[in-house]
């Protein structure tokens, strides 16, 4: 088997990109070295969606529903970078996955895996934004790769969000964000509710209903949902993650034995006994009657159902 046939089994969807030298590395706490700037990067997706039957009762977000993906997206990152190395004697290949001082979903566009969509998340064609992003980094150049590898430089991708986004409309996925994390002039992470359900410290009382009207123990899939591209989505999940799937966090599965090799164990039992405990019904406060989503619309304290709007029909 050659070289890129070895990669297409190991990478779901993969493309080579330069380094850009305008993408400063950001700061981590990544274990692995990084060539300081890499030459190129080898940026994979791994779709990771299960059909819906399999997320009875879920409470957690679908990728921290299977085996943690961090362990599952580094071994094949890992035996991708072996392949390299001894097709590329004397150059590393040092991988990351999430804890990455690589910008991962600009470094994904220019490797033509997709486009970052409304929600700021990269959407591909296949799979939606249902995906896992990890990279690779090398101190060669890319035109050597591409070519080593029968990897022409991409071009140009259609705008996943055109429709959605067009005239004055305002995208399903920003509608559907409850905690206005999503603005026409960027991303609000520190009001992501994904961002949120994973902060140490107490709830403050807007956080709290936020989680219980979302349903939510831990991260948050509503801009997917509502995003048609989600929806439209190939489900096409690699076997690691369609096995030990738990779509419910129950308070009697915090045990260490438990959260072992679950996404969501690095931030501590503390955090999700937290969560669970705001999911309960008295311990639910008001909204403030001001309160609005991303799209303008007022938040009622009194709402008994999740506060996202039906998004339309997929285009």
């Amino acid at each position: 088997m050659d070289l890129a046939s070895r990669l297409d089994a190991l990478l779901p969807l993969w493309g080579i990109c330069a380094w850009d030298a305008s993408l400063p590395l950001r700061e981590t706490r990544a274990p692995a070295p990084c060539p300081l700037p890499p030459a190129a990067c080898l940026v994979a997706a791994f779709p990771y969606r299960l059909p819906e039957a399999c997320y009875p009762g879920r409470n957690l977000s679908r990728y921290a529903v299977p085996p943690d993906y961090h362990r599952i997206v580094g071994a094949r990152l890992a035996a991708a970078g072996a392949a390299l190395a001894e097709r590329f004697p004397g150059a590393a290949f040092p991988w990351f996955c999430d804890n990455s001082p690589l910008p991962e979903v600009a470094l994904a566009e220019q490797a033509g895996l997709g486009r970052r969509g409304c929600h700021h998340l990269l959407i591909t064609e296949r799979f939606g934004s249902w995906v896992f992003l990890g990279t690779l980094a090398s101190s060669l150049p890319a035109a050597e790769l591409r070519l080593a590898l029968g990897r022409p430089a991409p071009g140009p991708l259609p705008d996943p969000c055109e429709n959605c986004a067009a005239g004055d409309r305002v995208p399903p996925c920003r509608r559907a964000c409850p905690a206005g994390a999503l603005e026409a002039g960027g991303f609000r992470r520190e009001r992501c509710l994904s961002f949120l359900s994973q902060r140490k410290g107490d709830l403050d009382s807007r956080t709290a209903l936020l989680l219980r009207r979302a349903g939510t123990v831990w991260g948050c899939d509503l801009c997917q949902e509502a995003c048609p591209r989600g929806r439209a989505a190939e489900l096409a999940p690699l076997p690691e993650f369609t096995a030990g799937l738990r779509p419910r966090l129950e308070p009697d599965c915090l045990d260490p034995a438990s959260l072992t090799g679950r996404a969501y164990a690095w931030r501590g039992r503390a955090v999700l006994e937290r969560n669970l405990s705001a999911l309960e019904p008295r311990s639910t406060p008001r909204q403030p009657a001001d309160q609005k989503n991303s799209a303008g619309d007022k938040i009622s304290a009194d709402a008994p159902e999740p506060i996202d709007k039906e998004p339309p029909s997929p285009v």
